[in-house]
């Protein structure tokens, strides 16, 4: 038995495009949407067990699905790239097309490439993943919701250049054109960002740092105002 086929009995409610939202079972909204999209739908319930406890989840099975439940109301969206009828790469261009913030991360089989480098997403996972760093994942990227926008590209060019480091020897990156470009734009955008760093969590600010100090001629950016100093670990809240 599919998801959409065993919502009832775990709670359920109607998402404003008329798809189901899942919310576990007290049926009550977690006020966070994530989109899982997978056409193996024995492991996008899986998925969707693993996010229940604090999240709705609306599950789709292939890419033409996706795009219909894609919404505003939609904060994260979890999707696969190599399905049936619509790639995940088509969903992520459609999805990115339409109204809504989302952020959103590959999950996936496939091995990044340099077809990633053009990609809209905000990070990539490869199967096979844990719970835990499905659950992660989806609490990161609806935190940075609410980073500017300077901030959300930061962090996908960071993704990209540290998934093509994980594939490629450095002194190949170096004689690549496209991997300039990306660091030249994480550069750019990263002067542009160094007055948001403040909003940045501890976590994510330590791995901006990390391909900051591996992208070649960059420094730490000086400290603004009372932000950390980039490299600088941010204080916990009591």
């Amino acid at each position: 038995m599919n998801r959409r086929e065993n919502t009832a009995s775990r709670g359920s409610s109607q998402s404003p495009d008329g798809g189901t939202v899942t919310g576990g079972d007290d049926a009550e909204s977690s006020g966070r949407v994530v989109l899982v999209v997978d056409d193996e739908a024995q492991f996008a319930e899986s998925v969707a067990l693993w996010l229940e406890p604090g999240w709705d989840v609306i599950v789709a099975n292939d890419g033409d699905e996706a795009v219909e439940k894609f919404g505003p109301h939609v904060d994260v969206v979890l999707l696969d790239r190599r399905m049936p009828s619509m790639s995940g790469d088509e969903a992520l261009e459609r999805i990115r097309a339409q109204d809504g913030d989302a952020r959103i991360a590959m999950m996936t089989a496939v091995t990044p490439d340099w077809d990633i480098v053009d990609m809209d997403f905000d990070c990539y996972l490869e199967k096979p993943v844990s719970r835990e760093e499905v659950v992660e994942t989806a609490d990161e990227l609806v935190a940075r919701t609410e980073y500017a926008r300077e901030l959300q590209a930061l962090f996908s060019l960071a993704s990209k250049i540290g998934l093509l480091r994980s594939r490629y020897p450095e002194s190949e990156l170096r004689e690549d054109e496209r991997f300039q470009r990306l660091e030249a734009e994480f550069q750019r955008v990263q002067e542009q960002s160094e007055s948001m760093l403040a909003d940045v969590d501890g976590k994510q600010f330590a791995e901006l740092l990390q391909v900051v100090t591996d992208v070649e001629g960059t420094g730490p950016p000086e400290s603004s105002n009372d932000s950390p100093a980039f490299g600088e670990s941010k204080p916990k809240s009591e």
